[in-house]
């Protein structure tokens, strides 16, 4: 899609109804993308949206455009959010033993603080972590400590339905059973 305002003339909208869809930039403008649920639109990037009711309408053309930006912007919150949890948790570990529990290469937290990250599943594994520093840590010292057989918790209430396989987590019952 062209970045540049045409003289397009107006399409109806379908939510609407009003003859009001054209390009439009916005501010404030978020998308869901890959982990994040909010990654923010540039405001600079044109997507045909409603004047009356703010529908947008995402064609194959501005998804392309937007792609890269979005990318971009998902790496540099992954580097932010790498680089705070790290910091919180130094105050409660050395990077070298962090790494070990983590199952890191030597020296990979100090680079991964300089330069950042491309994992948004290590990123997540430090902000559970972050959660409660002296818990989580000992928690995960346990894991690895445990024989595979001692290591599950003791059980606790399911939040939702159980639907594993495995005898720790049994599926629930239809009723059928006595």
């Amino acid at each position: 899609m062209n970045d540049s305002p045409t003289k397009t003339s107006p399409r109806k909208c379908i939510r609407c109804g009003a003859k009001s869809v054209k390009p439009r930039t916005g501010r404030g403008r978020t998308t869901r993308f890959r982990t994040m649920p909010t990654m923010p639109i540039p405001e600079t990037l044109l997507i045909p949206a409603c004047g009356c009711c703010k529908s947008e309408y995402l064609d194959e053309a501005t998804a392309a455009a937007l792609a890269p930006q979005l990318q971009e912007a998902f790496l540099i919150e992954l580097r932010i959010r790498a680089r705070v949890a790290i910091d919180i948790l130094v105050h409660h570990i050395s990077l070298s033993k962090l790494e070990r529990l983590l199952g890191l290469s030597q020296g990979y937290l100090c680079r991964l603080r300089a330069v950042g990250s491309n994992s948004p599943e290590l990123v997540a594994n430090l902000a559970m972590l972050c959660q409660d520093p002296p818990t989580r840590l000992t928690e995960l010292e346990r894991f690895w400590a445990l024989p595979a057989e001692e290591w599950p918790p003791p059980a606790k209430p399911a939040t939702r339905t159980a639907l594993s396989p495995h005898s720790y987590y049994p599926r629930k019952s239809k009723g059928n059973t006595p």
